[in-house]
C-alpha cells in the first residue's frame, strides 16, 4: 500500500486531455514529501504515513522520519503524534477524536526546519452503507487459456441526506487458507509426536487492497448508489479456498477531496500507456508554508466513516480452482528416511503419513501454513 501510493502520486501528473507523445519532467516529482492519512468521526488512533517519493521506474517506500506531526481543529484542540515506526505517526488510543462539523488540519515540521500544513477541512457526516455483497462472475483474460472465475464485490449505499454526496471506498481483506498436509511428527534430533496436528493447518492473512474506489450522487435521480463494483477475487490463488472476508470503509468527503481521489482513481484505472496523455498536476490539500510552489504529494483526508464487513465461503462446484497444491515425490519419502543427516538449521522437520502408512517429509510450505505469509492466530472478528 505504501509503495503503491507513492507510485500513484507520482504518476497522477499525467491525466487525460488529448492523445500525443509527451515526455514529462518526472524528476520534478522525485524526493518530494508524500502524505497519506486521515481523521474521521470514528475513534482513533489515527495514522499519518510520511514518505519521500521515489523514482518512477523503481517505486519504493522511503519513510520520512523525525518529523513533528500535529493534528489541529478549529476549536483549539490539538495532538502531537508519535512515530511508532519509520515514517508512521499515530495518535494516542484516547487522543484527539474527530467530530462532525468541526474543521481539521495537519501540521508537519521536519527536522531541517520546513513547515507543511493542510488546509482546514470540515468533517462531513457519514452516509451509511446499506449492503456489501459478492457474486460469482467469470471474465476473460488474455493471459489465461480459460475464463477466470471468482467473486465480484459490490456496495450499496443508503439514500444520502444530501443530493450531492461524495464517496471514497478503501478495502481491507482477510482470508483463511490451509496447508495441504496435516503434521503427525516432528524431528529436532529426535522423532516426536506432533501434539495438536491441526495447529499449523489453518492460517489467516490480512492485506490492504491497493485500489480505491470513488463515486458521487451528483446527477442521480436519487442520492443512492447501487451495485457499485469494488474488487474482484479469482480462484487462481488460495484467497477463496476456505473463507474470505472483506472490510469496506466508506468515507463521506467534501467535493474538493472527492475530486482529488476521483481523478487519481481514473489515472490508476487507465490501461493506456503512461506517455499517451498530457500532464496535469493534481494538487492535494498540503503545502509548504514558506514555499507554496513546492510539489507535495498526497492528501490529509477529513471525512465521515461508515464500515461494513462481510464473509463469503469457498465457491461451490462447478467453480474450479487453479492454485498449485503439493504432491508427494519419492524425494519426500527419502527425506524422512534420511532425516538423521539433516542440518539442524532446518529443524524442526515436519513429517506426515499417507493413507498407505508411508511417512514423508515434504517441503515446509506443504505442512506449515505460515510459510505462505499468514498467521495461525484467528482474528477476533472471524466467523466460522
Amino acid at each position: 500500500m505504501k509503495t503503491f501510493l507513492s507510485f500513484s502520486l507520482i504518476s497522477f501528473v499525467l491525466l487525460t486531455s488529448c492523445i500525443e507523445e509527451y515526455w514529462p519532467e518526472l524528476n520534478k516529482y522525485e524526493n518530494n514529501l508524500v502524505v497519506d492519512g486521515s481523521i474521521t468521526d470514528k475513534p482513533g488512533p489515527y495514522t499519518i504515513r510520511l514518505s519521500v517519493s521515489s523514482t518512477f521506474d523503481a517505486p519504493v517506500f522511503k519513510p520520512f522520519s523525525n518529523c513533528e506531526v500535529i493534528i489541529n481543529d478549529d476549536a483549539g484542540n490539538s495532538e502531537i503524534l508519535t512515530e511508532t515506526e519509520a515514517g508512521i505517526y499515530k495518535t494516542k488510543e484516547n487522543g484527539i477524536q474527530g467530530e462532525v462539523g468541526r474543521k481539521y488540519k495537519l501540521i508537519i515540521k521536519t527536522a531541517d526546519g520546513k513547515l507543511y500544513e493542510s488546509q482546514l477541512e470540515e468533517l462531513m457526516e457519514a452516509e451509511k452503507i446499506e449492503s456489501v455483497y459478492g457474486e460469482i462472475e467469470s471474465r476473460q483474460d488474455e493471459n489465461y487459456p480459460y475464463d477466470l472465475t471468482g467473486y465480484q464485490f459490490y456496495v450499496n449505499t443508503e439514500t444520502a441526506s444530501k443530493d450531492s454526496s461524495y464517496f471514497l471506498w478503501r478495502l481491507e481483506a482477510t482470508y483463511q487458507y490451509q496447508s495441504d498436509y496435516t503434521i503427525r511428527w516432528y524431528y529436532d534430533g529426535e522423532l516426536k509426536w506432533f501434539h495438536g496436528p491441526d495447529s499449523l493447518y489453518n492460517c489467516y492473512s490480512t492485506y490492504y487492497i491497493n485500489n480505491f474506489y470513488s463515486m458521487s450522487t451528483v446527477g442521480l435521480t436519487s442520492p443512492k448508489i447501487e451495485a457499485y463494483a469494488l474488487n474482484y477475487v479469482n480462484t487462481e490463488t488460495r484467497q477463496l479456498s476456505v473463507k474470505y472476508s472483506l472490510l469496506v470503509k466508506q468515507y463521506t468527503l467534501n467535493r474538493k477531496a472527492f475530486l482529488f481521489w476521483d481523478v487519481l482513481r481514473e489515472q490508476n484505472a487507465s490501461s493506456t500507456s503512461l506517455f499517451t496523455t498530457q500532464p496535469y498536476q493534481l494538487k492535494g490539500n498540503i503545502y509548504n508554508v514558506d514555499n507554496p510552489e513546492e510539489p507535495v504529494l498526497g492528501y490529509f483526508l477529513v471525512a465521515g466513516l461508515d464500515e461494513k464487513r462481510i464473509f463469503v465461503d469457498r465457491p461451490k462446484y462447478p467453480v474450479e480452482f487453479h492454485y498449485s497444491v503439493c504432491t508427494l515425490s519419492e524425494r519426500d519419502f527419502e527425506s524422512y528416511a534420511e532425516r538423521i543427516y539433516a542440518d539442524p538449521v532446518f529443524y524442526p522437520l515436519y513429517a506426515i503419513e499417507t493413507n498407505g502408512g508411508r511417512r514423508a517429509i515434504p517441503p515446509k510450505g506443504c505442512t506449515d501454513c505460515r510459510e505462505h505469509g499468514g498467521t495461525i492466530t484467528k482474528p477476533d472478528f472471524w466467523e466460522e
